[in-house]
């Protein structure tokens, strides 16, 4: 019997050349297949695979979050956390997305200061903080705002970030430090030299941070409240003109250096200027050997004007007073004559020397409307009056009541006195009724 090999029979040829084609054909897809297309937003690795490369998506891994790519030249792949990658089904897709993202690419930010919040949305509030960032952490720029916002002053864009964990949110600029790792001039020269808060700092007149308080409540000290009182950059001369009640100085300086976060020194002074929240400006700085430390803000408005409100509002209470006068009469504590441009004339106050009125004092000088009540006192009282009798210094101050019929008026000492501000429990119990008796 012949014991050579029989050749394949027609059907059996027919199976190993199918299985030889389903075995081609899905070697063939394996090596094509492909899930779509993706857009790189932070690059492991800049100078191989830039930021904004259009990048072939092969696969992805649930498990391992990540994607596997290949490069844009070549078919060697690389894995990749899925949060550096935007992820497109279509190529026209990712190719519209790159040229968007090409603007901010190659940017990327420094946190110049601990603990700057990322957020949920491009809002100031307490309950939108979703990250913190580390003082010098670098952060990935993939966004900006069209316009720039100004929170409280400071003048900036909101920015859309990755951290190096896949956090992304947003951040206000004024405390980020921009750059481009690949090419540092190009960013500097895109974002500018400014800084926001140095620009706010010499932009602006500063003004003792009481002033605010002041207009608030609408109480005024005008002997320290006046405009020519307070910070005045003058950048072109380099010189920062600080003038109070107390001294004035030139601060002459070389350069404004940034020392730390929100931190400058006028160099060649030793004034340091620190913004401590939104726009206040804390300023120190040493005079014949006194360190002084002040608290500086912007005051909305006008200075001129806020002085002569006050001015019209203290001539207006005094012509009332005028009014129900002009002549006020006591049995007890003489009698006064109120008289125009707020000056008197207080004759036969006897019974007040020395227990309110300094012995030797005349019998004329000014009226003062320049205390304020406290609010508790507000119900008893319609306000203050201080007299400054001719040649003394000190003043003779009372609260006073309106009656029907003229006025009651409790003495107040002068070293109860806070400030401009006369307390609840500032009053003696010396009390003077006064009937109005005209001209």
């Amino acid at each position: 019997m012949d014991q050579r090999a029989r050749p394949p029979s027609r059907t059996f040829r027919l199976l190993i050349s199918g299985i030889s084609i389903l075995l081609a054909a899905f070697l063939f897809a394996g090596c094509g297949r492909q899930l779509g297309h993706g857009v790189l937003l932070w690059s492991p690795d800049e100078e191989a695979l830039p930021s904004g490369s259009v990048v072939a998506v092969l696969s992805e891994s649930n498990l391992a979050d990540t994607y596997t790519l290949r490069r844009p030249a070549g078919n060697d792949q690389i894995e990749i956390a899925r949060w550096r990658v935007r992820y497109f089904p279509d190529a026209e897709g990712a190719a519209a997305f790159a040229r968007a993202y090409s603007e901010v690419a190659g940017l990327y930010a420094r946190a110049a200061r601990n603990a700057l919040p990322m957020r949920s949305a491009p809002e100031l509030k307490t309950n939108n903080i979703t990250y913190r960032l580390r003082q010098g952490e670098v952060i990935k720029i993939v966004d900006r705002e069209d316009e720039p916002s100004n929170l409280s002053g400071l003048q900036s864009y909101w920015y859309t970030a990755l951290t190096d964990t896949g956090v992304r949110a947003y951040v206000f600029g004024y405390e980020l430090e921009l750059f481009n790792p690949l090419d540092p001039q190009a960013v500097l020269e895109e974002s500018g030299t400014e800084d926001p808060l140095l620009e706010l700092l010499l932009g602006e007149v500063w003004r003792p941070v009481y002033y605010v308080d002041m207009i608030r409540s609408g109480a005024y000290d005008l002997n320290v409240f006046q405009p020519e009182y307070g910070l005045f950059p003058r950048p072109e001369e380099r010189v920062l003109e600080l003038v109070l009640p107390y001294h004035t100085i030139n601060f002459e300086y070389g350069a404004m250096v940034q020392v730390g976060p929100r931190k400058y020194l006028a160099e060649g002074t030793n004034l340091q200027l620190t913004f401590n929240r939104g726009d206040e400006l804390s300023i120190q700085y040493v005079v014949d050997g006194r360190q002084f430390i002040l608290a500086m803000q912007r005051v909305p408005g006008n200075i001129t004007e806020y002085v002569e409100a006050e001015l019209e509002r203290r001539r207006s209470v005094y012509e009332n007073l005028m009014n129900r006068g002009p002549v006020f009469s006591s049995g007890s504590y003489g009698r006064i004559s109120l008289l125009p441009d707020q000056r008197f004339e207080w004759t036969g106050f006897d019974r007040l020397v020395p227990a309110a009125i300094p012995a030797g004092s005349g019998s004329s000088g000014t009226v003062g409307l320049d205390l304020y009540l406290a609010a508790t006192l507000t119900n008893d009282f319609d306000g203050a009056l201080s007299f400054r009798f001719d040649g003394r210094t000190g003043r003779v101050s009372f609260v006073y009541a309106l009656t029907p019929d003229g006025i009651r008026m409790v003495y107040v000492p002068e070293s109860a006195v806070d400030n401009y501000l006369v307390p609840a429990n500032g009053l003696s119990t010396i009390t003077l009724f006064f009937s109005a008796t005209g001209g």
